[in-house]
Order: structure tokens, then C-alpha cells, then sequence
């Protein structure tokens, strides 16, 4: 195999792989929500909320930087979040000029329901299929962990849990 067919072939295996990524997430998700009671999160509210749950309080300049977004878009989806129930802004005990955002218990709750629930919705998907079809799954997590490895090492993030929401 030349070197332009290899490049193809792997640039059509990025572009699958990819759309079948994108759209496996947004079905367990989507799947996840009807099977539980639970508030529609866009993936922006959602990656604020687990990164509040998973590095405890941050002012809202730290959680942008976190985030790597604008301070301003930040402020949006914490009116959101706040409006929801689910992250509460408490004055912090080191400066009294700032503030700290705060998951509430709903915000844990919902969480931990939606990641059993995508458990679950995965669990009875996979098992509707047979194992000719699951075998090949399993034998390509491998390289998929070592996949997404090279993407978060790509783009300087690293995941500090793994099977977040």
C-alpha cells in the first residue's frame, strides 16, 4: 500500500469513526434521558456541571479556564445551571469579593442517575446483540483507549475520570 492510499484510508477511517462517535453519544444519551427523569443538559452545561462535581468549587474565572471558554459564555450557562437547581454561587470564605460555584446535592443526584441510566441503556443494547457482533466491540476497546489517550494528548486535556457524563 503507497503512502496517499494509506493517508486515504486512514482519513476515511477518522471521518466514520468520528460520525459514529458523535451519533453512538448522542443515542445513548438521548436513550438515557427517556429511560430516567432527568433535566436536558446541552454537552456545554453538562461538561460544566461534572467539572464542578469533579474539582469541587471554582470562581467563575477558574471554571472558564478550566472550560477553555470566554468568561462571558460561562456567566450564560451558569444562569442556566443555577436556574436548574444545579449549581448554587456561595461567597468564598478566602475573598470576600468572590464568589465559588457550588454543585448542589440535585446536581450530584442527576449525575450519578444519568451515569447508571447510560449504563444500563448500554447494557440492554449490548446485550441485544449477539456475540458475534460484541466480541468484535471488546476486542477494539484497546485501541480506542489508546485513541482517545492520543486525542486528549493532542488537545492538552487529561481526563481525570474516566465514564464521566
Amino acid at each position: 500500500m503507497d503512502d496517499t492510499s494509506q493517508t486515504d484510508d486512514v482519513q476515511q477511517l477518522g471521518e466514520q469513526l468520528s460520525g459514529l462517535v458523535h451519533g453512538l453519544w448522542r443515542a445513548v444519551t438521548r436513550a438515557t434521558r427517556s429511560s430516567e427523569d432527568l433535566p436536558t443538559l446541552s454537552e456545554p452545561h453538562a461538561v460544566a456541571l461534572r467539572r464542578l462535581v469533579t474539582l469541587g468549587p471554582l470562581t467563575p474565572a477558574q471554571l472558564a479556564t478550566e472550560l477553555h471558554l470566554a468568561r462571558s459564555t460561562v456567566s450564560n450557562l451558569l444562569r442556566e445551571l443555577i436556574a436548574l437547581g444545579l449549581v448554587e454561587r456561595r461567597p468564598s470564605t478566602a475573598d470576600g469579593r468572590s464568589v465559588l460555584l457550588v454543585p448542589t446535592d440535585r446536581a450530584h443526584s442527576v449525575l450519578a442517575r444519568f451515569s447508571r441510566g447510560r449504563t444500563d441503556v448500554m447494557h440492554v443494547a449490548l446485550a441485544g446483540l449477539s456475540a458475534e457482533d460484541t466480541g468484535p466491540l471488546a476486542a477494539a476497546l484497546p485501541s480506542l483507549g489508546l485513541l482517545l489517550k492520543r486525542l486528549e494528548t493532542m488537545s492538552g486535556v487529561e481526563t481525570t475520570r474516566r465514564g464521566n457524563t
